[in-house]
This record gives structure tokens, C-alpha cells and sequence, in this order.
């Protein structure tokens, strides 16, 4: 067992229109985690009427989800990985990319499978 990272995305201004399309966010969530080096075991979703998708990949790493609101132009993703060997900072930048987003925030959070010990 080991320590995980956890990358929140807060991406900003996006294109309403790739937002909308279930299929290609599909295509470009599976395209981020291989860059990563994430090892994809399924990829499901909803896409929502009006407008909105929301997709979530089970990973053999832990998983990554996004929801978007294409009427705001705003898209929420988590990436979750555990153990060393993933890239979850390159499949960030490339979905932020691709997203066409005008403004990112990132949060990074270590998950750890020990407790923190309080220092005296």
C-alpha cells in the first residue's frame, strides 16, 4: 500500500460546446489518464438534459471523474491516483487544454493510508 495523490480541477471560461459532448469528453478523459499512465478498467456516465455530463473512470489506481456545466462554462475534476507511478499533473494540463479553459485552479491534496501523528 502506498500514499495517493489527489489533483482537484477547477477549471474556469471553458468551450460550452465541448462541455456537452459526452462522447468527447469520454475521448478525452481516457486520452488524459493514458498520458498519465493510468490504468483505465472502465469508463461510465451520464449525460444530462438540458446540458451537463458528468463521466467517472474506475482505475486500477483509485479513479477520476469530471461534471461538467456547459451553460457556465465551468468543469470540475478530480484525478485520484495512488503509488508513484502515475502522471496526474500532465493528464491536468492536457484536459485544462483541451477544455479550452481561460482559468485553472488546482488543489493537491496526499492522501496517506497511515494517520498524521500530532507533533508535541
Amino acid at each position: 500500500m502506498s500514499n495517493g495523490r489527489h489533483l482537484i480541477l477547477d477549471l474556469y471560461d471553458c468551450d460550452p460546446e465541448i462541455l456537452d459532448d459526452y462522447e468527447g469528453l469520454q475521448r478525452l478523459l481516457e486520452a488524459s489518464l493514458v498520458m498519465a499512465k493510468a490504468t483505465v478498467l472502465r469508463v461510465f456516465g451520464e449525460k444530462f438534459q438540458p446540458q451537463g455530463v458528468t463521466l467517472l473512470a474506475l482505475l486500477s489506481e483509485s479513479h477520476a471523474s469530471v461534471h461538467s456545466w456547459p451553460e457556465i462554462g465551468y468543469c470540475a475534476i478530480d484525478l485520484y491516483t495512488c503509488g508513484d507511478t502515475t502522471q496526474t499533473h500532465k493528464a491536468a494540463k492536457f484536459l485544462a487544454e483541451k477544455l479550452k479553459a481561460k482559468t485553472v485552479e488546482e488543489k493537491e491534496l496526499v492522501r496517506s493510508i497511515t494517520p498524521s501523528v500530532p507533533q508535541d
